[in-house]
């Protein structure tokens, strides 16, 4: 039996008290915080709650961005047997008020007075018997209070020392928002145990923990691979967590941290890459410097993955490249990073070979909020780039008939909150969970995704198509920074683009074009027509029938903001369809389309 989180967080003041847990930006530079300070007002915190009512089951929620407020607030909830309620700082007041509602939380957590206004707007206001403002700057009284008084709060007696004991492996430790592309989210109930699992299974197929000491947290707390797999496993295995200033200083933090590992999203690691390809392609000679360094990387990222020897002339071809190129990739992450764990989407093979000649092994795995963020992972001793790793052990993965992944073992979550028609549907009678997920295993057991079951494209001749292999070929493009495809029972695919506003800003100046931020770039010739060789140079790498024939450069970028991303940043398609009907109808002028 593993101990929980709480336990083994306590087990660590007791052991290492001076030992560094939390790193975060204060006035410009990064302070630590020690375990026995956090322990302290984690215990401030949760007296505070219990004194307000709060003990086992009940719910309290977080509606912020990351801080180490944040993670202080979310540990005070679990240590009294409590359930934490992560909301997206992104979402709207319809949406933050349905999870308030669904979830039944009477305390809220909010990181500021934008998103203090969300909760007071709250129709069933009376519902909700305290609101905590994170950042301290809430002037007024009543039942809305500042963090500070809260973690000074000195009346209650409670030890959490004595309610982590009651905690067991069955209770809920929080529940975590769906972000859903369609209908009201549903809330995903992780158990304590869960959580004990995936950390305790995960470090085993590490093995050698003590070469991972500090993180690097930038994704949203309030995603499960973040929260998962950065926060809970850092503080459950005595680790340092650093709390990034914001994902526009990622690179800087990572310089003055010098993370050893960190968890990010395909995106991450596309921008990165983009980056480079502008800065080497500013003359000629770069840019046949950096092309073939690429070349040679990825010679040697395939023959060092699959665990054989390079030869000698790829041995110096590779050191030269690596002195030219790979060595400022890896000194700018901070020069410590073990890895990096990649999930919520597909990372392209070629960005990941890249990564490794940098000696920066980027590990990738496949889950869902409802599995606990992994269900299979690359490890660090057995990696397969282009797949999503093995399945966990203890943990099954099959394909159903129809293509489908389903999941079963100890990390599959307890219910959806307040959905039991929702959760009979998601969650077998047999324990299998059905992920949504189209993918196949090979001989060797590891795991492809390739497509979510309900994202298929069909065209009008049958074949099925991938719209997420297609727009990840797109994203390669430096000029390119979101995309969607379309073809669902056409002749042929099209694409609605989002342009690298910066990237093609440059791209302008360079050409002589005389542009500026108030300039409308989509409208522009020479921009459509760099877009244009941009796809076609990509459709290359892509099957005749999955080829984009024509694309729009469309006016705004998808976003949470204008309901056209989910907050796990995936396309709400739907939406964006609804939205560009008559762009894409446009493509299709003259095609017939096809009638069931």
């Amino acid at each position: 039996m593993y101990p929980g989180l709480m336990q083994a967080f306590a087990d660590h003041v007791s052991q290492q008290p001076e030992m560094v847990v939390f790193r975060y930006k204060e006035h410009g530079k990064f302070v630590p915080m020690n375990y026995r300070q956090a322990y302290e007002k984690v215990g401030a915190i949760a007296s505070w709650l219990s004194a307000k009512g709060i003990g086992k089951d009940d719910r309290v929620a977080i509606l912020s961005e990351n801080s180490v407020y944040w993670a202080l607030v979310d540990l005070a909830i679990i240590s009294l047997g409590a359930i934490s309620v992560a909301i997206y700082p992104t979402l709207t007041p319809r949406d933050v008020h349905y999870i308030i509602q669904n979830s039944g939380s009477t305390i809220v957590f909010v990181q500021d007075l934008m998103q203090l206004e969300k909760v007071r707007s709250y129709q069933n206001i009376d519902d909700i018997t305290s609101i905590v403002v994170m950042n301290n700057q809430y002037k007024g009284n009543g039942n809305v209070v500042n963090l500070h008084d809260v973690i000074n709060y000195t009346d209650s007696n409670i030890k959490i020392d004595n309610t982590i004991q009651t905690i067991t492996p069955d209770d809920p430790i929080c529940i975590i928002y769906t972000s859903g592309t369609t209908g009201p989210p549903k809330g995903v109930v992780l158990t304590h145990g869960n959580i004990a699992y995936v950390i305790n299974t995960i470090a085993g197929m590490i093995g050698d923990v003590s070469v991972i000491t500090e993180s690097l947290s930038f994704l949203p707390l309030s995603h499960a691979l973040e929260r998962i797999a950065g926060l809970f496993f850092g503080v459950y295995l005595g680790k340092t967590v650093a709390f990034a200033e914001s994902l526009n200083t990622i690179l800087s933090d990572m310089q003055e941290v010098k993370p050893t590992h960190a968890i990010a999203v395909p995106r991450v690691f596309e921008k990165i890459f983009e980056r480079v390809v502008q800065m080497a392609e500013k003359s000629p000679v770069k840019k046949k410097i950096f092309w073939w360094s690429v070349k040679v990387g990825r010679k040697w990222s395939e023959i060092v993955s699959n665990k054989q020897k390079p030869g000698i002339v790829l041995k110096v071809k590779y050191a030269i490249a690596s002195a030219l190129i790979f060595k400022k990739i890896t000194r700018a992450t901070g020069g410590r990073l073990k890895y990096f764990v990649s999930g919520g989407a597909p990372l392209s093979k070629q960005i990941a070979e890249f990564f490794h000649a940098a000696n920066i092994l980027v590990l990738e795995g496949w889950g869902a909020t409802e599995v606990s963020a992994p269900a299979t992972w690359n490890s660090p001793h057995e990696f397969k780039f282009g797949s999503v790793g093995k399945p966990l052990p203890g943990v099954e993965v099959v394909v159903a008939d129809d293509g489908e992944l389903l999941v079963r073992g100890p990390i599959v979550f307890k219910e959806y909150w307040g959905r039991p028609e929702a959760t009979a549907e998601a969650k077998d009678s047999e324990g299998w969970y059905h992920t949504g997920d189209i993918g196949y295993i090979d001989k060797d057991g590891w795991v492809y995704i390739t497509d979510r079951k309900k994202e298929l494209i069909i065209n009008a001749a049958g074949k099925n198509i991938s719209p997420l292999n297609i727009e990840s070929v797109l994203k390669q493009s430096p000029y390119i920074s979101n995309v969607m495809v379309y073809g669902d029972r056409r002749k042929y695919i099209t694409a609605l683009v989002n342009i690298d506003m910066d990237n093609v800003m440059q791209y302008c100046k360079e050409k002589g074009l005389d542009v500026n931020e108030k300039t409308d770039l989509h409208t522009l010739p020479p921009v459509n027509e760099l877009i244009g060789k941009e796809i076609e140079r990509l459709n290359k790498d892509l099957a005749r029938f999955e080829q984009v024939k024509k694309f729009t450069i469309i006016p705004e970028d998808f976003s949470v903001e204008n309901d056209m991303l989910t907050p796990t940043l995936k396309l709400k398609r739907k939406n964006i369809i609804s939205r560009y009907k008559d762009a894409i109808d446009a493509m299709y002028e003259g095609e017939l389309l096809l009638v069931e």
